[in-house]
């Protein structure tokens, strides 16, 4: 999936993928540890804010630019905007948005993590694109930075993401230089009627806690 076509689903406002309300399973996972976290294609996720709400320092980094607007508006939230190309980026109170392609987001730009949360971001890939995603987490990852990564797995004979299937043996093998524990598994396919809809018989989230000590 190429930039354009993020950009045209968020302006042509087709975003199902857009998880309204805190995902419960952050807030069940996520360490105890303080830090600065990296959210990855985040959206307008009220995770953002919930991160905030625990002190943490919250950088997102997404394609669109009517999402970065969106979720200042629903959130109420005033940002600072200033442009700093390749990025636009939005800055308030402990939130801070880059608006722009996340290949280009280097640590020269924004520093290095202690955490990263992924819900959305690496199931959004094809399977060529994410070998250089993960490169690119590892890069901006602080030494014993950790993570939650929250994945999905179907039938990929059944739909065509994304969000793409991203099996159990490919997230360890995307991960191996990296701590990579199961944290939780379980049938979703309920919660997710629009995919019955296209067909699939069976659906699983899956959570993995990415590095750490």
């Amino acid at each position: 999936m190429h930039r354009e076509f993020w950009i045209n689903r968020w302006n042509q406002n087709q975003i199902g993928f857009h998880l309204k309300g805190v995902n419960p399973l952050l807030t069940r996972f996520w360490p105890s540890v303080r830090g600065r976290v990296l959210v990855p294609l985040c959206g307008k996720s009220e995770d953002l804010c919930w991160l905030a709400e625990r002190r943490h320092e919250v950088v997102g980094v997404e394609f669109s630019l009517v999402a970065a607007k969106a979720f200042a508006a629903e959130q109420g939230i005033v940002f600072t905007e200033t442009h700093e190309p390749p990025f636009t980026v939005f800055r308030g109170n402990r939130i801070t948005y880059y608006v722009g392609d996340f290949q280009d987001f280097t640590p020269a730009i924004g520093g290095r993590f202690d955490l990263l949360y992924d819900r959305a971001a690496l199931i959004a890939l094809p399977p060529e694109t994410r070998p250089g995603y993960v490169q690119q987490l590892r890069s901006l990852m602080a030494d014993g930075g950790q993570g939650l990564l929250i994945a999905l797995e179907y039938d990929p004979s059944q739909m065509h993401g994304p969000p793409f299937t991203v099996p159990e043996m490919e997230v360890r093998t995307l991960f191996e230089a990296l701590r990579c524990e199961k944290l939780l598994e379980y049938d979703c396919l309920d919660q997710e009627p629009k995919f019955k809809a296209r067909g699939v018989t069976w659906m699983k989230e899956v959570v993995y806690r990415i590095g750490g000590e």
